[in-house]
């Protein structure tokens, strides 16, 4: 953002304030000065006014004028054509040095005396303003002829190139930058009103009609007659001190009063958007878009772009002028998410043009109406609601303590009121506050305390030692992240391999296998690749997936795991944990004659034991195409179901190429480490016995464990126990016999045979009422 001096001082009295002052204090306030000039015209440059100009005699590009210099009437000779247009003009006199160390003295040119120079703006060290010489106006105060350039103080300006950060889209205009500069030095911002002279006495209904949705934006029309657009020096000197470069007189009067305002301003030929002298225009809101449409043809989209065809150029005599302003969150996500091409609008859009689009109007019809032959039509059509302040409770107690000062109260509001704010006060710390449009960036407290210290002043914080604090920096998500983490060394300590896929999946896969797909109303639009169209429903077709790659890459044992989420059909997430484990459990080799042994339930249950501890699995009917129909099982882990185990169907195996396989896939926060408070070990010998009953061949030994648990927590001599032997044959019939060891300690005392058997008689009784066990 480049500014200039003498229009900051448009708005805010900076006649106290030197430039180094207001360098300085640009840096303070957060606004960082990437550099500075200060532009000085050289001595014995004055304002000349041309009384007469005729062709050299000797040279047709040459031209003879006569200019009066204030003290004198001298002749110069000068080589520019568009100095026979001009009156007043900038003369480098006789015995002044302009940059380059050029010395003007009195020359002959074709034998012609010249006494001075009529200058061009580069001449003087100014920025390029036309092809010529430089043509004055009053537009830089009241031209007095002989008056030194130099002067004029809206010509020998000072202008600072500010560097923005993204979020202060308030300061992209010289409006925005002086309200920052009127509460950084606690001076009052100008108003401003303006209402054009002229009007025609056609109301603008008459030759407009909009019909709009309900939008996130603002937008205001007016239409101008013009007979005659002039920009006068001043307008053009100013852009060329900003650098903005303008294709016509139009999209210069627009670039103008949007650096001044901020509000975002375009214009269009009127006749070529009428209809029998009308123009309608319908603004709908589509795809994350607002539209502009005029006989069902877009002719801009707001913030975004605006369709070449209908932009009013130099040829344009009626325009329809549109100020605008748009959220900047909308208008972002819908330029990503509709991957439309935006033109240079859309910077000043996305990081938050001004909001007071009324306002904005005003500056342009005045840019308009400076030197300009315009009428404008009566009245002005507005659509979209205004942008209304958003409200938030601020307490003072913690914005001192967020900047670590005590500002007064009284400075504190102070401070807030020149940015805009307005207060309400609640209780004696606590204000109701509204947070001004212009300010799209303030969020929250923080963002308020920032605004304060930078406006207050960093430097005049006193500066203090810090202070360490110590506190408990383990948070829920920390013990989270480590007990993933020792879940996954524990994996790895086992033998497993981790494994990292796509939370994608093939949907024809998923549904081959009888998995969950997403509905169809979630499923994915733009897939990364056809194979990978869906979310996963399960981690373990992942699994497969790669141990078949394993396979042909030579590997004879495959041990996998991975962690993730997968998506149920309302894509909610869930995290699971899933192990395959196929091929070889050991490699052939002398010790088992040559013969690779193949993994089995067996070794598949012990390393999965070795990762989530202690479990106990339960026969259960298959709940997918993967499961074997006769080798699955539940896992019961703390009395909870918390997934499944299986052998991988024989003809899944097929599928994939692969040999004997085991797959589980478990809830991956009820398998987490659990903290396990230690407990005081006893001193006391340990006596093991062993009980062997009867009981019905279909009974689940889980449902006697579960029994004999809560048995063990009402006993607390009991410590552990574990099925031991299971037999069966024809003449149990349809009985089986079941033996299971018991652990008996005392905390306390050695155990007597007689506090023994009262315990064994005790489980046996509960065994013959619960499940009718016989001893055998």
């Amino acid at each position: 953002m480049i500014v200039t001096r003498s229009w900051l001082e448009e708005y805010i009295d900076l006649s106290d304030i030197s430039d180094e002052a207001l360098y300085k204090r640009f840096n303070e306030i957060g606004l960082e000065v990437d550099s500075y000039k200060k532009y000085e015209i050289p001595a014995k440059v004055v304002v000349g006014e041309v009384i007469s100009c005729q062709k050299h005699p000797d040279a047709d590009k040459l031209n003879v004028c006569q200019v009066n210099i204030g003290n004198e009437v001298v002749q110069i000779v000068c080589g520019a054509s568009n100095v026979v247009n001009a009156r007043y003009v900038a003369v480098a006199t006789v015995g002044s040095i302009l940059p380059g160390d050029f010395k003007i003295k009195k020359a002959k040119l074709r034998g012609v005396e010249s006494l001075g120079m009529i200058c061009s703006s580069t001449e003087l060290g100014l920025p390029e303003l036309e092809d010529g010489i430089m043509i004055l106006d009053d537009s830089i105060g009241e031209l007095k002829v002989g008056e030194e350039l130099n002067n004029y103080k809206r010509v020998a300006d000072s202008v600072f190139e500010l560097e923005l950060t993204a979020n202060r889209g308030d300061c992209q205009s010289i409006h925005g930058v002086a309200r920052d500069l009127s509460a950084a030095f606690k001076k009052d911002l100008a108003s401003f009103d303006f209402e054009p002279k002229r009007r025609t006495p056609i109301g603008v209904a008459k030759e407009l009609s909009v019909v709009a949705d309900d939008i996130p934006a603002r937008l205001i029309y007016s239409i101008c007659n013009i007979k005659e657009l002039n920009i006068n020096f001043l307008q053009r000197l100013r852009l060329a001190f900003v650098e903005i470069d303008v294709k016509d007189n139009i999209d210069m009067v627009l670039r103008y009063a949007m650096h001044e305002s901020g509000v975002l301003n375009r214009a269009y030929d009127f006749d070529k958007l009428a209809v029998d002298g009308k123009v309608s225009l319908e603004i709908k809101k589509d795809n994350n878009i607002v539209e502009v449409v005029s006989n069902k043809r877009i002719v801009s989209i707001v913030g975004v772009n605006q369709n070449d065809e209908f932009r009013a150029n130099k040829e344009s005599k009626k325009v329809l002028l549109e100020s605008s302003y748009i959220e900047p969150e909308f208008v972002i996500e819908g330029v990503s998410s509709n991957k439309l091409e935006s033109d240079d609008l859309y910077y000043f859009s996305s990081r938050g043009s001004e909001p007071n689009v009324i306002y904005g109007v005003g500056v342009l019809q005045r840019t308009i109406c400076v030197d300009g032959d315009v009428e404008f039509s009566s009245g002005d059509v507005k659509v979209g609601e205004k942008i209304q302040p958003r409200k938030m409770a601020l307490n003072i107690k913690e914005v001192i303590d967020i900047i670590g000062f005590n500002i007064p109260k009284s400075e504190i509001a102070n401070i807030l009121l020149l940015l805009g704010y307005r207060m309400n006060k609640v209780d004696e710390d606590t204000f109701s506050i509204e947070i001004p449009p212009h300010a799209h960036d303030i969020k929250n407290t923080q963002d308020i305390a920032e605004e304060i210290l930078r406006i207050y002043g960093i430097d005049n914080i006193e500066a203090k030692h810090s202070i360490i604090v110590e506190q408990n920096r383990i948070t829920q998500t920390y013990k989270q992240y480590k007990d993933l983490r020792d879940l996954r060394e524990r994996a790895i300590g086992v033998g497993f391999y981790e494994a990292l896929t796509y939370a994608f999946a093939n949907k024809e896969l998923l549904e081959k296998y009888g998995f969950e797909v997403l509905d169809e109303s979630l499923e994915l639009i733009n897939p990364i690749v056809k194979e990978l169209n869906t979310l996963r429903s399960t981690i373990l077709v992942n699994l497969l997936e790669a141990a078949s790659r394993n396979v042909k890459y030579g590997k004879k044992s495959i041990k996998l795991f991975e962690a993730g989420v997968v998506f149920n059909s309302k894509r909610e997430e869930l995290q699971k944990i899933a192990f395959i484990y196929s091929g070889e459990e050991q490699r052939a080799s002398v010790v088992n004659s040559a013969k690779a042994k193949m993994v089995d339930i067996d070794s598949f249950t012990k390393s999965l034991g070795g990762v989530i501890g202690d479990f106990e699995l339960i026969e259960c009917e298959a709940k997918n195409a993967l499961m074997h129909p006769y080798i699955s099982a539940k896992i019961i882990k703390d009395g909870n179901e918390v997934g499944y185990l299986a052998k991988l169907h024989p003809g899944v195996e097929k599928d994939f190429s692969l040999s004997d396989t085991f797959i589980a896939e478990l809830d991956l926060e009820a398998v987490m480490p659990k903290h396990i408070n230690a407990k005081e070990l006893s001193n006391y010998q340990a006596v093991n016995k062993d009980l062997s009953v009867v009981v019905d061949k279909d009974l689940n030994f889980y449902n006697i464990a579960k029994a004999m648990q809560e048995f063990k927590e009402n006993q607390a001599l009991l410590k552990d126990f574990y099925p031991l032997d299971i037999y069966s044959d024809e003449a149990l019939g349809d009985k089986k016999s079941l033996t299971i060891r018991f652990t008996i300690q005392s905390d306390t005392n050695t155990l007597s045979d007689k506090e023994i058997e009262s315990v064994m008689s005790e489980i046996l009784e509960l065994l013959k009422s619960k499940f009718g066990a016989e001893l055998r």
